[in-house]
């Protein structure tokens, strides 16, 4: 199984990426915005990692190995409690 990474706020609000073996919703009420695109571009050839704030994170040639990139930095901001900055313009 994969490690789920949690982030508990000081007010309680919870963040994680969305996964289907914890329910959230047994927690309390679940919102979710999404953080990130997965797209194959054509010009490149390469499948792009977009962010929600539109930075790119960079781009694979396979949609496993940008998924895995995308999940691992992802999981590193709630981590490290910064995962709200993804959604924000300036990023």
């Amino acid at each position: 199984m994969d490690r789920i990474v949690v982030s508990i706020d000081t007010d309680g609000t919870l963040s994680c990426l969305y996964n289907e073996v914890l329910d959230l919703r047994s927690l309390g009420e679940a919102n979710t915005r999404r953080a990130s695109n997965v797209e194959w571009d054509n010009d490149r050839q390469y499948w792009v990692v977009t962010l929600a704030n539109g930075q790119e994170l960079g781009c694979w040639p396979t949609r496993s190995e940008a998924i895995s990139a995308e999940i691992e930095y992802l999981n590193s901001l709630i981590a490290q409690g910064t995962i709200e900055q993804i959604f924000k313009e300036d990023g």
